[in-house]
This record gives structure tokens, sequence and C-alpha cells, in this order.
């Protein structure tokens, strides 16, 4: 058995120890700061000098740095939960009423920290600097971004993110190259018309027909100005309408995502057609469109062959050709791609978790999601296995 993977097993109840009280205690986006303070002390305690990074004040950084000079790899774990109800019940469940782990960052932050742990048991074997980055605010899309703004990848040869996924079977890790997950964005438009009674409609201007309109005409974006080999998803998963059932609509709000993997569609071409067919139909319906709100909150996350190489090589010599696992590329975000924009030569891994015996097969941001512990071994031997094969490059 490799080195590496022996120091995991051996912090394997403390890793779990750290997810559950991570799973106990979570904080949703922007607020991670009992999260990030205990990171912060758990960093300490193994002798490390970490320190608070970010705007948000939820950031954590912290280095390892080798008994050899060489480059520099950054790992990253993010530590927000989801306004989600945990539905299962289980002596480390959420603590919040409303707020759970839905998504695994209890089992990222963990493991991240169980990285450290042997990192630093073989520090001599280092060539270089393990940069520890524990990013907040994942799910909005704006921690990474942040994190890079505030120079947190300064210096950094290359990065590695991992995600535990209950899509791939326990025991194996997915590396693929190429697309992984999509470019996803947030937005916004507000269509206006003119009260009027329900009865009477000719004499208001109906906002909420006019939207009802503009969600249908949305989707010939999808099926007739965009290559099909070229996936593009826009929904609409949020409309606001009215005031009461007998009256006609004044103004109307449509909600929702796109997602592509397509940077120049996803940053111009599709906002702009999505501009151009929503005022055009509420100009149709003698409505106008008084509010466009886009938000960018995740690039789309691309494996390099290189570094999807490396990976597989990390892989079979931590679990065997048995551990390579397989994930289709998907339409869900993920806001590492902004460190990955940042540092080409970086890897998005999926740790599998998912083991239908132990009912740890269930969707993410789901209230029944859970993560098989045994699995998280895998992860914390990947991120340090991962960082000495690239700084031993």
């Amino acid at each position: 058995m490799e080195r590496i993977m022996e120091l995991a097993l051996e912090n394997k109840d403390y890793v779990i120890e750290m997810r559950r009280y991570f799973h106990q205690h979570p904080e949703l986006s922007e607020q991670e700061f009992a999260t990030s303070r205990r990171i912060f002390e758990e960093l300490q305690g193994m002798g490390l000098e970490p320190k608070m990074v970010g705007s948000f004040g939820t950031g954590v950084m912290c280095e390892i740095h080798g008994g050899q000079p060489g480059k520099t790899v950054a790992l990253r774990a993010d530590m927000d939960a989801l306004s989600v109800q945990e539905l299962i019940e289980s002596p480390f469940k959420s603590c919040e009423d409303g707020k759970m782990h839905a998504c695994g960052h209890d089992g990222h932050t963990a493991t991240l920290l169980g990285a450290a742990k042997v990192l630093l048991a073989c520090k001599d074997q280092i060539r270089g600097t393990v940069r520890l980055l524990f990013q907040p605010a994942e799910e909005t899309g704006t921690g990474a971004k942040d994190m890079v703004a505030c120079g947190c990848l300064e210096g950094v040869d290359g990065a590695l993110g991992i995600h535990l996924w209950s899509g791939v079977k326990s025991g194996t890790i997915s590396v693929e190259a190429g697309p992984r997950m999509a470019a996803a964005n947030m937005f916004r438009y507000r269509i206006s018309g003119k009260p009027g009674h329900g009865a009477l409609p000719h004499q208001g201007v109906d906002a909420g027909l006019a939207a009802s309109a503009a969600v249908v005409n949305l989707q010939s974006i999808v099926s007739r100005e965009f290559p099909a080999a070229e996936p593009v998803v826009i929904t609409v998963g949020h409309i606001d309408c009215g005031t009461r059932f007998n009256v006609i609509a004044a103004d109307a709000t449509l909600e929702g995502t796109m997602r592509c993997y397509n940077v120049d569609y996803f940053l111009k071409d599709i906002p702009q057609a999505m501009h151009r067919v929503v005022e055009n139909t509420a100009a149709a319906y003698r409505c106008e469109v008084t509010e466009k709100y886009v938000y960018d909150a995740m690039l789309p996350c691309n494996n390099p062959e290189k570094a999807a190489a490396r990976g597989a090589a990390t892989v079979k010599k931590l679990l065997g050709e048995s551990g390579i696992g397989q994930q289709p590329a998907m339409m869900g975000g993920e806001d590492f791609s902004y460190m990955m924009h940042a540092v080409p030569d970086s890897l998005l891994a999926f740790v599998g978790i998912g083991n239908p015996e132990k009912g740890t097969d269930e969707p993410h941001h789901s209230g029944r999601f859970q993560i098989d512990e045994d699995c998280l071994v895998n992860s914390v031997a990947f991120y340090a296995q991962y960082a000495l094969d690239f700084l031993n490059e």
C-alpha cells in the first residue's frame, strides 16, 4: 500500500470527526464564521500558520513548505452549506433548522484538513509548496472569484479541486479530460404593463401574458439558434406575477439560469439572444422590459489532458486500475472554474461516494443526501498524493 494511503487511513477517525462536526453546524454562503474559525484553529494545532483571506472574512489560506524548493500547488475545499431541511435522522444531524450540508462541502473541508496532516507527516518529501485554500460561498458562485481577486492564487503553478459525488461509485475517482461542469448564470427580467380589471382585459396591458410567452419563446434559443452538438440549457425556475385573481398583472418577474460549456456562447452570444427574445416578446404584447440582470456565477470546468493524465496516474497509484471512476460531463456548475481559469494546469476530480446499500446515492442538494464516510480517506489521499506528484514532476 502507498505510504500516503496508509497515512490517510491513520487519520480516518479524525477526518470523520471533523466532517460530522461541520455537518452538525452548517453555515450558509458568506456566513461561514464558526466554520472558518474551527479550520483556523485546527491548522494552528498542526503547527501551521493560517491566515484569513477574502472580502467576506471567512476564507482561510495556509501553506506547507517542503524540505526542498520547487513549484507551488493549490488544494481547494469549499465549506458553505445550503438552505435545505435535512430529512435523515443521525447522531450528527444538522443542528440548524432549514440548513444542511447537502452537497458534500463538509466532507471537502474535513478531507483537506486530513490531507494537511498527511502532508505534514511527509514534509521532507515535498519539493516546493502546498497551498491550502478553504473557500467560502461556492453555492452563490462568489467565493472562488473573490479568492482569486484577493491574490490567493498568485505564484501558483497548478491547482486541484475535489468534489465528493454521489453519482460516482464508492471507491473510485473520476478525473476525465474535457468538459466536466457547465458555465452557469442567474438571470432576472422584469416585464411591465398596465393594471386593469380581470373582466375587462382590453383596458390593461397584461404583463403576466407577456411573461408566459417569454418563458416559452426562450426555449427557441436552445432548439433553433445554437448547434445541437453544443449543449445549452435555459431554465426559468421562478415567476412572480400579479396581486390577485381578478386583476390584470401590471408587472411580472422571471428568474432562472442558463448553462452551457462554450465560454463565448455563455458570456456573449446566448445572453444577447435572451435579451432580444424577452424584449421583443414583451413588445409584441405591448409591454416593456424594465429590468435585465445577469450574474455569471460559474465559468465552465474543463480538465486539461495533462492534468487528467496526472490525476489518473495518481488514482491508479492509490486505488489500482479499478479505482478509475466515470462521470459524464454535467450541466451543474462549480465556481472552482474561476481558479481553473486563473491557473490553466488545474484538475477537478469527483471522488465517488455513491453506494446504494448505504443510501449514499441520493442526489446532491436533496434533504436525503448522505456521504459514504469510508470513502473520505480516498479524498484525503488523492489531495495529498496529487500534490506530491505535481511537485515531483
